[in-house]
Protein backbone atom coordinates (compact mmCIF):
# COMPACT_ATOMS: atom_id res chain seq x y z
CA UNK A 1 0.00 0.00 0.00
CA UNK A 2 1.25 3.34 -1.15
CA UNK A 3 1.67 6.09 1.41
CA UNK A 4 3.53 9.21 2.93
CA UNK A 5 6.50 7.18 4.67
CA UNK A 6 7.60 8.93 8.32
CA UNK A 7 11.29 7.10 7.49
CA UNK A 8 14.60 8.94 6.51
CA UNK A 9 15.81 8.69 2.75
CA UNK A 10 19.53 8.75 2.99
CA UNK A 11 20.16 10.65 -0.89
CA UNK A 12 23.58 10.25 -2.27
CA UNK A 13 25.24 13.23 -3.14
CA UNK A 14 26.02 13.46 -7.18
CA UNK A 15 28.64 16.27 -7.66
CA UNK A 16 27.85 16.25 -11.40
CA UNK A 17 24.87 16.68 -10.70
CA UNK A 18 25.34 19.39 -8.10
CA UNK A 19 27.56 21.32 -10.66
CA UNK A 20 25.30 20.88 -13.66
CA UNK A 21 22.91 22.88 -11.38
CA UNK A 22 24.69 25.57 -11.39
CA UNK A 23 24.83 26.23 -14.94
CA UNK A 24 23.47 29.09 -16.70
CA UNK A 25 20.42 29.01 -17.88
CA UNK A 26 20.87 28.79 -21.31
CA UNK A 27 23.70 26.05 -21.47
CA UNK A 28 20.79 24.26 -18.82
CA UNK A 29 18.12 24.36 -21.58
CA UNK A 30 20.85 23.20 -24.72
CA UNK A 31 22.34 20.65 -22.34
CA UNK A 32 25.37 22.07 -23.13
CA UNK A 33 28.75 22.32 -20.84
CA UNK A 34 29.06 25.65 -18.64
CA UNK A 35 31.88 27.64 -18.50
CA UNK A 36 30.25 29.22 -15.30
CA UNK A 37 31.91 32.58 -15.68
CA UNK A 38 29.40 34.93 -14.20
CA UNK A 39 27.70 37.43 -14.96
CA UNK A 40 27.58 35.74 -18.64
CA UNK A 41 29.48 32.37 -19.50
CA UNK A 42 31.58 32.78 -22.52
CA UNK A 43 30.46 29.50 -24.37
CA UNK A 44 27.35 31.63 -24.80
CA UNK A 45 29.12 34.94 -25.40
CA UNK A 46 31.70 33.16 -28.11
CA UNK A 47 28.91 31.16 -29.72
CA UNK A 48 26.81 34.49 -30.18
CA UNK A 49 23.99 33.89 -28.02
CA UNK A 50 22.44 35.60 -25.34
CA UNK A 51 23.31 34.56 -21.81
CA UNK A 52 20.03 34.35 -19.69
CA UNK A 53 21.97 34.34 -16.39
CA UNK A 54 21.95 31.53 -13.30
CA UNK A 55 19.25 30.33 -11.19
CA UNK A 56 18.60 32.64 -7.91
CA UNK A 57 20.16 31.13 -5.01
CA UNK A 58 17.80 28.85 -2.87
CA UNK A 59 18.23 28.44 0.71
CA UNK A 60 19.81 26.13 1.74
CA UNK A 61 17.91 22.88 2.96
CA UNK A 62 18.34 21.30 6.48
CA UNK A 63 20.86 19.33 7.05
CA UNK A 64 18.73 16.69 8.26
CA UNK A 65 17.38 14.66 5.93
CA UNK A 66 13.17 14.89 5.98
CA UNK A 67 10.51 12.41 5.19
CA UNK A 68 9.86 12.35 1.77
CA UNK A 69 6.06 14.03 0.73
CA UNK A 70 3.97 13.91 -2.55
CA UNK A 71 2.24 17.53 -2.81
CA UNK A 72 -0.21 18.34 -4.91
CA UNK A 73 -1.04 21.86 -5.76
CA UNK A 74 -4.65 22.67 -6.86
CA UNK A 75 -5.62 25.60 -8.80
CA UNK A 76 -9.79 25.20 -7.24
CA UNK A 77 -10.38 26.09 -3.39
CA UNK A 78 -10.25 23.65 -0.90
CA UNK A 79 -12.59 20.89 -0.01
CA UNK A 80 -14.60 22.90 2.38
CA UNK A 81 -14.22 26.04 0.09
CA UNK A 82 -16.15 24.12 -2.69
CA UNK A 83 -18.61 22.38 -0.45
CA UNK A 84 -19.48 25.41 1.32
CA UNK A 85 -19.85 27.51 -2.58
CA UNK A 86 -22.03 24.29 -3.65
CA UNK A 87 -24.08 24.82 -0.53
CA UNK A 88 -24.90 28.56 -1.55
CA UNK A 89 -25.61 27.51 -5.04
CA UNK A 90 -28.84 25.48 -3.48
CA UNK A 91 -29.49 27.55 -1.30
CA UNK A 92 -30.22 30.29 -3.67
CA UNK A 93 -31.63 27.51 -6.38
CA UNK A 94 -34.00 26.50 -3.99
CA UNK A 95 -34.83 29.98 -2.41
CA UNK A 96 -34.65 32.60 -5.45
CA UNK A 97 -34.20 30.70 -9.03
CA UNK A 98 -36.74 27.73 -8.70
CA UNK A 99 -39.79 29.77 -7.48
CA UNK A 100 -39.28 32.12 -10.38
CA UNK A 101 -39.17 29.49 -13.10
CA UNK A 102 -43.13 29.27 -13.28
CA UNK A 103 -43.44 29.03 -17.43
CA UNK A 104 -42.11 25.30 -17.55
CA UNK A 105 -42.48 22.78 -14.99
CA UNK A 106 -44.20 22.88 -11.73
CA UNK A 107 -42.94 24.24 -8.45
CA UNK A 108 -42.87 20.85 -7.22
CA UNK A 109 -39.93 19.37 -10.24
CA UNK A 110 -38.10 22.39 -9.43
CA UNK A 111 -38.10 22.74 -5.76
CA UNK A 112 -38.17 18.75 -5.30
CA UNK A 113 -37.51 16.29 -8.16
CA UNK A 114 -34.61 18.18 -8.96
CA UNK A 115 -33.13 18.80 -5.55
CA UNK A 116 -33.72 15.06 -5.15
CA UNK A 117 -31.97 14.09 -8.35
CA UNK A 118 -28.74 16.10 -7.39
CA UNK A 119 -28.14 13.85 -4.57
CA UNK A 120 -28.51 10.85 -7.19
CA UNK A 121 -27.08 12.08 -9.87
CA UNK A 122 -23.64 13.80 -10.55
CA UNK A 123 -24.20 15.30 -13.58
CA UNK A 124 -27.60 16.86 -11.91
CA UNK A 125 -26.17 18.29 -9.42
CA UNK A 126 -23.27 20.10 -11.36
CA UNK A 127 -25.61 21.38 -13.87
CA UNK A 128 -27.77 22.93 -11.03
CA UNK A 129 -24.72 24.63 -9.52
CA UNK A 130 -24.01 26.06 -12.55
CA UNK A 131 -27.65 27.38 -13.54
CA UNK A 132 -27.55 28.93 -10.20
CA UNK A 133 -24.21 30.71 -10.20
CA UNK A 134 -25.89 32.06 -13.60
CA UNK A 135 -29.13 33.12 -11.94
CA UNK A 136 -27.38 34.63 -9.21
CA UNK A 137 -25.38 36.93 -11.92
CA UNK A 138 -28.80 38.25 -13.20
CA UNK A 139 -30.67 38.80 -10.24
CA UNK A 140 -27.79 40.71 -8.59
CA UNK A 141 -26.57 42.44 -12.09
CA UNK A 142 -23.08 41.41 -11.46
CA UNK A 143 -21.55 43.69 -13.90
CA UNK A 144 -17.85 43.07 -13.28
CA UNK A 145 -17.65 40.00 -15.65
CA UNK A 146 -20.37 38.24 -17.53
CA UNK A 147 -21.69 35.23 -15.76
CA UNK A 148 -20.70 32.59 -18.09
CA UNK A 149 -17.56 33.41 -17.41
CA UNK A 150 -17.93 32.65 -13.35
CA UNK A 151 -15.30 29.66 -12.16
CA UNK A 152 -17.83 28.11 -10.58
CA UNK A 153 -20.05 28.29 -13.29
CA UNK A 154 -17.55 26.78 -15.91
CA UNK A 155 -16.22 24.40 -13.65
CA UNK A 156 -19.14 22.68 -12.57
CA UNK A 157 -21.02 23.07 -16.27
CA UNK A 158 -17.75 21.63 -17.69
CA UNK A 159 -17.62 18.26 -15.05
CA UNK A 160 -21.42 18.09 -15.98
CA UNK A 161 -21.01 17.78 -19.70
CA UNK A 162 -17.53 15.26 -19.05
CA UNK A 163 -19.85 12.78 -16.94
CA UNK A 164 -23.02 13.36 -19.75
CA UNK A 165 -20.42 12.63 -22.18
CA UNK A 166 -19.11 9.10 -20.49
CA UNK A 167 -22.05 7.81 -19.69
CA UNK A 168 -22.66 4.49 -21.57
CA UNK A 169 -26.03 3.30 -20.01
CA UNK A 170 -27.63 6.86 -19.05
CA UNK A 171 -31.18 6.98 -17.17
CA UNK A 172 -33.83 8.85 -19.22
CA UNK A 173 -34.66 10.72 -16.45
CA UNK A 174 -31.71 12.35 -16.20
CA UNK A 175 -31.31 12.69 -19.20
CA UNK A 176 -34.08 14.97 -20.18
CA UNK A 177 -33.41 16.82 -16.48
CA UNK A 178 -30.28 17.53 -18.00
CA UNK A 179 -31.07 18.77 -21.42
CA UNK A 180 -33.69 20.90 -19.30
CA UNK A 181 -30.99 22.03 -16.92
CA UNK A 182 -29.22 22.89 -20.39
CA UNK A 183 -31.68 24.92 -22.37
CA UNK A 184 -31.88 27.11 -18.96
CA UNK A 185 -28.50 27.48 -18.41
CA UNK A 186 -28.39 28.52 -22.54
CA UNK A 187 -31.11 30.70 -22.01
CA UNK A 188 -29.33 32.43 -19.15
CA UNK A 189 -26.46 33.26 -21.17
CA UNK A 190 -28.29 33.95 -24.69
CA UNK A 191 -27.19 31.33 -26.45
CA UNK A 192 -30.42 30.21 -28.40
CA UNK A 193 -29.25 28.18 -30.67
CA UNK A 194 -27.48 25.95 -28.14
CA UNK A 195 -30.90 25.93 -26.31
CA UNK A 196 -32.36 24.68 -29.67
CA UNK A 197 -30.14 21.98 -30.09
CA UNK A 198 -30.70 20.69 -26.54
CA UNK A 199 -34.69 21.08 -26.93
CA UNK A 200 -34.13 18.51 -30.07
CA UNK A 201 -32.04 16.18 -28.10
CA UNK A 202 -34.94 16.59 -25.21
CA UNK A 203 -37.18 15.72 -28.14
CA UNK A 204 -35.25 12.79 -29.77
CA UNK A 205 -35.05 11.06 -26.00
CA UNK A 206 -38.51 11.30 -25.80
CA UNK A 207 -39.36 10.16 -29.00
CA UNK A 208 -37.28 6.80 -28.39
CA UNK A 209 -38.89 6.26 -24.57
CA UNK A 210 -39.77 3.07 -24.12
CA UNK A 211 -41.77 2.98 -20.80
CA UNK A 212 -41.57 -1.11 -20.58
CA UNK A 213 -37.43 -1.12 -20.02
CA UNK A 214 -37.85 1.38 -17.20
CA UNK A 215 -38.98 1.48 -13.25
CA UNK A 216 -42.02 2.65 -12.45
CA UNK A 217 -39.95 5.99 -10.59
CA UNK A 218 -38.45 6.32 -14.07
CA UNK A 219 -41.34 6.43 -15.73
CA UNK A 220 -42.93 8.52 -13.32
CA UNK A 221 -40.24 11.11 -13.92
CA UNK A 222 -40.27 11.02 -17.62
CA UNK A 223 -43.84 11.47 -17.29
CA UNK A 224 -43.63 15.10 -15.00
CA UNK A 225 -40.74 16.09 -17.99
CA UNK A 226 -42.87 15.13 -20.73
CA UNK A 227 -45.53 18.18 -20.89
CA UNK A 228 -42.75 20.33 -20.52
CA UNK A 229 -40.88 19.65 -23.50
CA UNK A 230 -44.34 19.28 -25.24
CA UNK A 231 -44.74 23.15 -24.39
CA UNK A 232 -41.46 24.43 -24.78
CA UNK A 233 -41.88 22.59 -28.47
CA UNK A 234 -45.09 24.20 -28.67
CA UNK A 235 -43.77 27.32 -28.18
CA UNK A 236 -40.29 27.62 -30.21
CA UNK A 237 -41.74 28.43 -33.58
CA UNK A 238 -38.62 26.93 -35.78
CA UNK A 239 -39.43 23.54 -34.45
CA UNK A 240 -43.62 24.11 -34.19
CA UNK A 241 -44.15 24.48 -37.78
CA UNK A 242 -42.43 24.45 -41.51
CA UNK A 243 -41.56 27.80 -42.09
CA UNK A 244 -43.16 27.30 -46.14
CA UNK A 245 -47.39 27.15 -46.27
CA UNK A 246 -48.26 24.23 -45.53
CA UNK A 247 -49.30 21.47 -48.20
CA UNK A 248 -53.14 20.64 -48.80
CA UNK A 249 -52.65 17.00 -47.52
CA UNK A 250 -50.74 17.95 -44.38
CA UNK A 251 -51.60 16.33 -40.98
CA UNK A 252 -51.14 17.70 -37.61
CA UNK A 253 -48.44 15.53 -36.21
CA UNK A 254 -50.70 14.08 -32.85
CA UNK A 255 -47.83 12.95 -30.66
CA UNK A 256 -46.38 16.52 -30.29
CA UNK A 257 -49.13 17.23 -28.40
CA UNK A 258 -49.60 13.71 -26.67
CA UNK A 259 -48.25 15.36 -24.04
CA UNK A 260 -50.06 18.66 -23.63
CA UNK A 261 -53.03 18.05 -21.11
CA UNK A 262 -56.47 17.33 -22.00
CA UNK A 263 -58.97 20.31 -20.82
CA UNK A 264 -56.85 23.09 -22.96
CA UNK A 265 -60.14 23.03 -25.75
CA UNK A 266 -61.76 25.80 -24.14
CA UNK A 267 -60.81 29.40 -23.46
CA UNK A 268 -61.47 31.76 -21.02
CA UNK A 269 -63.02 35.06 -22.81
CA UNK A 270 -62.50 39.02 -21.79
CA UNK A 271 -66.04 38.51 -19.72
CA UNK A 272 -64.88 35.49 -17.90
CA UNK A 273 -66.89 32.95 -19.47
CA UNK A 274 -65.77 30.01 -21.43
CA UNK A 275 -65.47 30.18 -24.93
CA UNK A 276 -64.60 28.02 -28.17
CA UNK A 277 -63.28 29.75 -31.42
CA UNK A 278 -65.63 29.14 -34.33
CA UNK A 279 -63.49 31.16 -36.36
CA UNK A 280 -60.03 32.29 -37.55
CA UNK A 281 -61.55 35.73 -36.23
CA UNK A 282 -62.11 34.38 -33.21
CA UNK A 283 -58.70 33.57 -32.73
CA UNK A 284 -57.63 37.16 -34.18
CA UNK A 285 -59.76 39.26 -31.72
CA UNK A 286 -58.88 37.13 -29.03
CA UNK A 287 -55.12 37.92 -29.35
CA UNK A 288 -56.06 41.58 -29.79
CA UNK A 289 -56.82 41.39 -26.59
CA UNK A 290 -53.78 40.33 -24.85
CA UNK A 291 -51.96 42.59 -27.42
CA UNK A 292 -53.89 45.54 -26.04
CA UNK A 293 -52.38 45.05 -22.27
CA UNK A 294 -49.36 44.16 -23.54
CA UNK A 295 -48.45 47.88 -25.02
CA UNK A 296 -50.64 49.68 -22.34
CA UNK A 297 -48.82 48.20 -18.95
CA UNK A 298 -46.04 49.56 -17.54
CA UNK A 299 -43.54 46.86 -15.26
CA UNK A 300 -41.21 47.90 -12.50
CA UNK A 301 -37.94 45.90 -12.69
CA UNK A 302 -35.57 43.87 -14.91
CA UNK A 303 -37.40 41.89 -17.78
CA UNK A 304 -37.67 38.05 -17.01
CA UNK A 305 -33.85 36.51 -17.97
CA UNK A 306 -35.49 33.12 -19.99
CA UNK A 307 -38.25 32.16 -21.22
CA UNK A 308 -38.31 29.56 -18.20
CA UNK A 309 -39.06 33.01 -16.28
CA UNK A 310 -42.80 34.74 -16.64
CA UNK A 311 -44.58 38.27 -16.54
CA UNK A 312 -47.56 38.28 -14.66
CA UNK A 313 -50.84 37.83 -15.87
CA UNK A 314 -49.30 38.22 -19.63
CA UNK A 315 -47.25 34.86 -19.94
CA UNK A 316 -50.47 33.27 -18.49
CA UNK A 317 -52.54 34.68 -21.29
CA UNK A 318 -50.11 33.70 -23.91
CA UNK A 319 -49.66 30.23 -23.21
CA UNK A 320 -53.05 29.67 -22.68
CA UNK A 321 -54.20 31.46 -26.33
CA UNK A 322 -51.12 29.06 -27.95
CA UNK A 323 -53.15 25.68 -26.74
CA UNK A 324 -56.30 27.48 -27.48
CA UNK A 325 -54.87 28.06 -31.04
CA UNK A 326 -53.21 24.21 -30.85
CA UNK A 327 -56.63 22.91 -30.92
CA UNK A 328 -58.51 25.34 -33.21
CA UNK A 329 -55.34 24.52 -36.02
CA UNK A 330 -56.30 20.64 -35.73
CA UNK A 331 -59.98 21.48 -36.53
CA UNK A 332 -59.41 23.50 -39.70
CA UNK A 333 -56.74 20.98 -40.52
CA UNK A 334 -59.43 18.35 -41.44
CA UNK A 335 -61.07 20.84 -44.60
CA UNK A 336 -58.25 23.37 -45.25
CA UNK A 337 -57.92 25.98 -47.39
CA UNK A 338 -55.35 28.11 -48.62
CA UNK A 339 -56.45 31.17 -47.22
CA UNK A 340 -56.93 29.26 -43.74
CA UNK A 341 -53.18 28.18 -44.19
CA UNK A 342 -52.49 31.62 -44.77
CA UNK A 343 -54.30 32.75 -41.37
CA UNK A 344 -53.33 30.35 -39.22
CA UNK A 345 -49.31 30.93 -40.03
CA UNK A 346 -50.24 34.69 -39.94
CA UNK A 347 -51.72 34.03 -35.99
CA UNK A 348 -48.97 32.32 -35.64
CA UNK A 349 -46.62 35.13 -36.75
CA UNK A 350 -48.90 37.71 -34.55
CA UNK A 351 -48.64 35.89 -31.49
CA UNK A 352 -44.46 35.41 -31.68
CA UNK A 353 -44.35 39.27 -31.89
CA UNK A 354 -46.82 39.94 -29.17
CA UNK A 355 -44.59 37.49 -27.21
CA UNK A 356 -41.46 39.42 -27.55
CA UNK A 357 -43.81 42.28 -26.95
CA UNK A 358 -45.19 40.73 -23.40
CA UNK A 359 -41.39 40.36 -22.27
CA UNK A 360 -39.94 43.68 -23.20
CA UNK A 361 -42.36 46.60 -23.74
CA UNK A 362 -43.82 46.84 -20.61
CA UNK A 363 -40.26 46.93 -19.01
CA UNK A 364 -38.03 50.02 -19.52
CA UNK A 365 -35.41 48.84 -21.34
CA UNK A 366 -34.91 48.51 -25.44
CA UNK A 367 -31.93 46.32 -25.21
CA UNK A 368 -34.42 43.77 -24.03
CA UNK A 369 -35.29 42.57 -27.76
CA UNK A 370 -32.08 41.96 -28.34
CA UNK A 371 -32.40 38.82 -26.59
CA UNK A 372 -35.25 37.61 -28.91
CA UNK A 373 -33.28 37.58 -32.44
CA UNK A 374 -34.10 33.66 -33.05
CA UNK A 375 -37.86 34.31 -32.41
CA UNK A 376 -37.75 37.80 -34.44
CA UNK A 377 -35.84 36.52 -37.42
CA UNK A 378 -37.80 33.25 -37.76
CA UNK A 379 -40.94 35.75 -37.77
CA UNK A 380 -38.88 37.42 -40.85
CA UNK A 381 -38.24 34.28 -42.31
CA UNK A 382 -42.00 33.08 -42.64
CA UNK A 383 -43.08 36.77 -43.72
CA UNK A 384 -41.25 36.00 -46.57
CA UNK A 385 -43.18 33.43 -47.65
CA UNK A 386 -46.56 34.97 -46.58
CA UNK A 387 -45.59 38.62 -48.42
CA UNK A 388 -47.34 37.19 -51.66
CA UNK A 389 -50.56 36.05 -49.42
CA UNK A 390 -50.74 37.52 -46.47
CA UNK A 391 -50.53 41.51 -47.85
CA UNK A 392 -51.52 44.23 -46.02
CA UNK A 393 -51.74 41.89 -43.01
CA UNK A 394 -48.11 41.99 -42.50
CA UNK A 395 -47.22 45.44 -42.27
CA UNK A 396 -48.11 45.52 -38.24
CA UNK A 397 -44.91 42.56 -38.05
CA UNK A 398 -42.93 44.65 -40.70
CA UNK A 399 -43.02 47.73 -38.50
CA UNK A 400 -42.33 46.19 -35.36
CA UNK A 401 -39.12 44.64 -36.77
CA UNK A 402 -37.87 47.92 -38.46
CA UNK A 403 -38.00 49.57 -35.63
CA UNK A 404 -37.49 47.40 -32.33
CA UNK A 405 -34.79 44.99 -33.52
CA UNK A 406 -31.53 46.50 -34.45
CA UNK A 407 -29.72 43.99 -36.55
CA UNK A 408 -28.88 45.83 -39.65
CA UNK A 409 -29.97 43.92 -42.02
CA UNK A 410 -32.42 42.75 -40.57
CA UNK A 411 -34.43 45.47 -39.95
CA UNK A 412 -33.72 46.84 -43.42
CA UNK A 413 -35.26 43.76 -44.96
CA UNK A 414 -38.17 44.64 -42.95
CA UNK A 415 -38.63 48.19 -44.63
CA UNK A 416 -37.71 47.33 -47.76
CA UNK A 417 -40.95 44.77 -47.76
CA UNK A 418 -42.94 47.44 -46.07
CA UNK A 419 -42.39 49.72 -49.15
CA UNK A 420 -43.95 47.04 -51.01
CA UNK A 421 -47.67 47.60 -49.46
CA UNK A 422 -49.02 50.72 -50.95
CA UNK A 423 -49.10 54.11 -49.62
CA UNK A 424 -49.33 53.05 -46.01
CA UNK A 425 -46.52 50.94 -46.18
CA UNK A 426 -44.11 53.50 -47.76
CA UNK A 427 -45.32 55.88 -45.29
CA UNK A 428 -44.40 53.60 -42.38
CA UNK A 429 -41.30 52.80 -43.94
CA UNK A 430 -40.09 56.50 -44.11
CA UNK A 431 -41.21 56.55 -40.22
CA UNK A 432 -39.19 53.59 -39.98
CA UNK A 433 -36.16 54.71 -41.96
CA UNK A 434 -35.89 57.70 -40.05
CA UNK A 435 -36.17 55.84 -36.61
CA UNK A 436 -33.02 53.59 -37.78
CA UNK A 437 -31.26 56.42 -39.01
CA UNK A 438 -31.54 58.63 -35.29
CA UNK A 439 -30.71 55.31 -33.95
CA UNK A 440 -27.46 54.63 -36.08
CA UNK A 441 -26.43 58.29 -35.97
CA UNK A 442 -23.16 57.65 -33.86
CA UNK A 443 -22.36 54.27 -34.86
CA UNK A 444 -19.80 53.98 -37.50
CA UNK A 445 -20.44 50.18 -38.88
CA UNK A 446 -24.01 49.11 -37.23
CA UNK A 447 -24.25 44.97 -38.22
CA UNK A 448 -25.33 43.24 -34.89
CA UNK A 449 -27.72 45.00 -32.37
CA UNK A 450 -25.59 45.41 -29.66
CA UNK A 451 -23.55 47.71 -32.34
CA UNK A 452 -26.07 50.07 -31.19
CA UNK A 453 -26.05 50.99 -27.36
CA UNK A 454 -28.89 51.82 -24.73
CA UNK A 455 -28.14 55.59 -25.31
CA UNK A 456 -28.95 55.67 -28.92
CA UNK A 457 -32.36 53.70 -28.83
CA UNK A 458 -35.32 55.34 -29.27
CA UNK A 459 -39.46 54.38 -28.65
CA UNK A 460 -41.88 56.36 -30.86
CA UNK A 461 -44.25 57.87 -28.88
CA UNK A 462 -46.55 59.30 -31.91
CA UNK A 463 -47.23 61.57 -34.28
CA UNK A 464 -48.58 64.87 -35.57
CA UNK A 465 -49.39 66.93 -38.34
CA UNK A 466 -47.95 70.92 -38.82
CA UNK A 467 -50.05 72.60 -41.05
CA UNK A 468 -47.50 75.31 -41.66
CA UNK A 469 -44.46 72.99 -42.09
CA UNK A 470 -46.84 70.60 -44.31
CA UNK A 471 -44.87 68.00 -42.70
CA UNK A 472 -45.39 65.59 -39.99
CA UNK A 473 -43.51 65.71 -36.79
CA UNK A 474 -42.59 62.86 -35.05
CA UNK A 475 -42.13 62.50 -31.03
CA UNK A 476 -40.18 59.83 -29.49
CA UNK A 477 -38.04 59.16 -26.22
CA UNK A 478 -34.81 58.41 -25.04
CA UNK A 479 -33.94 56.37 -22.11
CA UNK A 480 -35.50 55.87 -19.46
CA UNK A 481 -38.27 56.08 -21.95
CA UNK A 482 -40.33 56.81 -18.79
CA UNK A 483 -43.70 59.38 -18.56
CA UNK A 484 -40.75 62.15 -16.77
CA UNK A 485 -38.61 61.64 -20.21
CA UNK A 486 -38.55 64.53 -22.14
CA UNK A 487 -40.17 64.00 -25.62
CA UNK A 488 -37.92 64.70 -28.46
CA UNK A 489 -39.26 65.31 -32.02
CA UNK A 490 -38.01 65.70 -35.72
CA UNK A 491 -39.30 66.31 -39.07
CA UNK A 492 -40.33 64.05 -42.17
CA UNK A 493 -42.29 65.86 -44.81
CA UNK A 494 -45.38 65.19 -46.06
CA UNK A 495 -45.19 63.01 -49.66
CA UNK A 496 -47.32 65.36 -52.30
CA UNK A 497 -48.89 62.65 -54.66
CA UNK A 498 -50.65 64.15 -57.54
CA UNK A 499 -51.72 60.50 -58.48
CA UNK A 500 -52.65 59.25 -55.52
CA UNK A 501 -56.05 57.87 -56.73
CA UNK A 502 -57.48 58.14 -52.99
CA UNK A 503 -55.42 61.15 -51.25
CA UNK A 504 -54.96 60.31 -47.47
CA UNK A 505 -55.96 62.70 -45.22
CA UNK A 506 -52.98 64.14 -42.35
CA UNK A 507 -55.36 62.37 -39.39
CA UNK A 508 -54.89 59.04 -41.14
CA UNK A 509 -50.78 58.88 -41.48
CA UNK A 510 -51.33 59.56 -37.52
CA UNK A 511 -54.11 56.79 -36.98
CA UNK A 512 -51.79 54.60 -38.60
CA UNK A 513 -48.65 54.94 -37.05
CA UNK A 514 -50.65 54.34 -33.39
CA UNK A 515 -52.37 51.82 -34.78
CA UNK A 516 -48.69 49.72 -35.58
CA UNK A 517 -47.06 51.06 -32.37
CA UNK A 518 -49.84 49.22 -30.33
CA UNK A 519 -49.51 46.62 -32.64
CA UNK A 520 -53.20 46.25 -33.66
CA UNK A 521 -52.98 44.02 -36.09
CA UNK A 522 -56.65 43.61 -35.93
CA UNK A 523 -57.53 47.24 -38.05
CA UNK A 524 -55.03 45.23 -40.83
CA UNK A 525 -56.67 42.46 -40.78
CA UNK A 526 -60.01 42.43 -43.12
CA UNK A 527 -58.16 45.83 -44.88
CA UNK A 528 -58.03 45.37 -48.77
CA UNK A 529 -55.30 44.90 -50.56
CA UNK A 530 -53.92 48.16 -52.15
CA UNK A 531 -54.62 48.48 -56.28
CA UNK A 532 -51.04 49.19 -56.69
CA UNK A 533 -47.68 48.83 -54.48
CA UNK A 534 -44.97 51.96 -54.97
CA UNK A 535 -41.83 50.80 -56.20
CA UNK A 536 -39.18 49.64 -53.37
CA UNK A 537 -37.19 52.60 -54.51
CA UNK A 538 -39.36 55.54 -54.58
CA UNK A 539 -39.70 58.39 -52.41
CA UNK A 540 -36.71 59.40 -49.76
CA UNK A 541 -36.87 60.71 -46.42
Amino acid sequence: MTGISDRPVTRAKNPTLQRRNKACLTCKIRRVKCSYERPSCQRCLSTGRKCDGYPTTEPTPPKDDAPVVLMMVMACPAPSQCDQVALTAFQFFTQVCAPALLNYGSQRFWNELVLQACYVDESIKHLTIAASRLGRHHSAALSQQPGDWDPVFLSHYGKALNLLSGNRNPDPSFLLMACLLLILCDEFRGHSFAALQHLIAGRRILATYQPSKYTEHQHATVEELGPIFARLELQTGELYCQVRPLPENWQLNQNRKSWLPGDIQRYVTTNGEKGQWTSVDDAARSLQAITSECTSRQVDGAPPPTRFHTVPNLTTRLNGWLDMYTIFESSVQSRPTHADHTDLYLLRMYHSCVYVLSRCEPFKQELAFDSYSSNIEHVMVVCGFLVRTAKMRIIPILFFVGTRYRNASVRRRAIGLLKQYGLDGQLLARIALRVVRLEEKSVTEPIVCSDVPEESRIRLVDMLFDVRAASYILRFKRRPYGDDTALETVSIPAPALSWDPEPRKPVHACELLTSVLRFNFISFWNQDDPAFAVPAGFGGT
